[in-house]
């Protein structure tokens, strides 16, 4: 689904605010560029959660066209070279060392994804304090130059 994954990774580049994020389960394609599109210092995943990279798939082609085919070929290559600058911005990896990774499924668990800077941290029971810097909603909306209008 990368239309749908470069619309939601689209919508995170225009906020102003720090984007939290926390991996839970499996961060898989997009989602893991979601996951390392959070801002520095804010991208986690839990203990046991996995991300991976993959090329993005050529949907099934049944009984098409050959010439259709080939426009949802090239469309894939093209979603694959903007998925490989984007990951290798926020990890901070080279491009070559990004499309050598996606060769094949590329599987990490949490201290591979920090090495492989998809996260800063992992979340561990304890790490509650975590929680606690959060700011409230009222200290987000000032930051973001929001005003509250009657009490809302």
């Amino acid at each position: 689904m990368e239309a749908e994954g470069f619309a939601i990774y689209d919508a995170m580049m225009q906020l102003k605010n720090e984007v939290h994020t926390v991996g839970v389960g499996a961060a898989i394609g997009h989602t893991c560029l979601l996951l390392s599109a959070g801002s520095k210092g804010n991208r986690s995943m839990m203990p046991h959660s996995k991300a991976m990279i993959q090329q993005p798939c050529v949907p099934s082609s049944g009984l098409m066209p050959a010439s259709d085919v080939l426009i949802r070929a090239k469309e894939a290559v093209t979603n694959r070279d903007t998925l490989i600058k984007l990951l290798a911005k926020h990890t901070e990896n080279s491009e070559e060392t990004i499309r050598t990774a996606m060769r094949r499924p590329f599987y990490m668990d949490g201290t591979r994804a920090k090495e492989f800077g998809v996260i800063d941290k992992i979340l561990w029971r304890g790490q509650e304090s975590i929680i606690a810097d959060v700011g409230a909603p009222e200290e987000w909306d000032k930051k973001a130059g929001i005003k509250s209008v009657d009490g809302f």
